[in-house]
């Protein structure tokens, strides 16, 4: 009968005990992984390590068990303990890892398509900035095409004047884009971005004042203003008088301050790092804009603050450089 009764009540506390320890167990991780902010496809990596969990539960099951049941010394009990505990918290530290580790490799990710992007944006202003210079060397060699016409003109070549004008339409060096702000990259990146929003009907206005921005590198620049401009774009699309206006000064000391304005129809959505969530389709590029602005502003020890007016329905966007 005592056996009996050993064995119910062992059978018990195998199973509330076990029920228990996995509810805590369970919660405890939950609150780790949310701290890590990481959500990716755990893989081979997390069954093999749900595995060594779960059997380690079940090993300490059985030692809470054996204690139950078997009469031991006080020193074995002690023992016993602490292995548990151990074991307990060696669960612990590696699912830690393991969060940790994922976190990392997310990082890593983020950093290189960031790294990804620059370059192909570097690339894309490198040939916007060729082609205006061939319009430079056009505009320089304009008289000499006036020349040209004129005697044609002399001549009576009205047909060979139209064929001529035609192939000078057709030359790359014609295609739009003059000065807006006297910085070479940072006016093909503000020329490309006016001809964005004239196609998707957003007005635009830049007021950059001279010489406020030249102490950034290229690439800083159009990493910059480039996904300041964009994340303005894609916010202010599809409302009813969608704008942006970007204002650069100094600021007495030397700091150069950038706002930037832009309608907001759609309220955004915060984020879990205080920032704001990116309404692009593709999952993989949410942030990597704003990260990679931020880390610019972190190089030139500045500071970088967005806030949303529910009133006006104006999203701002501010950025001091030291």
């Amino acid at each position: 009968m005592k056996e009996t009764i050993s064995l119910f009540l062992g059978f018990l506390l195998l199973a509330l005990g076990g029920k228990s320890l996995y509810r805590f167990y369970r919660k405890i991780c939950g609150s780790l992984a949310k701290a890590g902010g990481v959500s990716q496809d755990p893989g081979p990596a997390a069954l093999t390590l749900t595995g060594f969990s779960l059997t380690t539960l079940f090993i300490l099951l059985i030692m809470a068990y054996t204690a139950f049941i078997v009469e031991q010394p006080v020193s074995v009990g002690s023992i016993l303990l602490g292995g548990v505990l151990i074991l307990f918290f060696d669960n612990l530290l590696i699912f830690g890892g393991y969060q940790y580790n994922l976190y990392r490799n997310s990082e890593n990710l983020s950093h290189q398509l960031i790294r990804q992007k620059r370059r192909a944006e570097a690339g894309y202003y490198s040939a916007l900035e060729e082609q205006y210079g061939r319009q430079r060397v056009l505009i320089h060699d304009i008289r000499k095409h006036l020349e040209a016409i004129r005697d044609l003109a002399d001549h009576g070549a009205a047909e060979e004047i139209a064929q001529y004008v035609r192939e000078l339409e057709a030359s790359p060096a014609l295609q739009n884009k003059v000065r807006i702000c006297g910085n070479r990259t940072l006016d093909v990146v503000l020329c490309r971005y006016r001809e964005v929003c004239e196609k998707k009907g957003i007005g635009f206005s830049a007021d950059v004042r001279d010489q406020s921005v030249d102490f950034l590198r290229p690439s800083d620049m159009t990493a910059l203003f480039g996904n300041l401009l964009e994340n303005a774009v894609e916010a202010a699309e599809g409302g009813e008088r969608p704008y942006l206006e970007l204002l650069v000064d100094t600021r007495p000391g030397g700091a150069a301050v950038i706002s930037l304005v832009n309608s907001c129809a759609v309220p955004p959505q915060g984020d879990s790092h205080r920032g704001f969530q990116s309404r692009k389709a593709d999952r993989e590029q949410h942030g990597l804009g704003l990260k990679s602005v931020a880390d610019t502003v972190r190089r030139y020890g500045g500071v970088l603050r967005q806030y949303y007016d529910p009133e006006t329905k104006l999203f701002h966007t501010v950025v001091m450089l030291k």
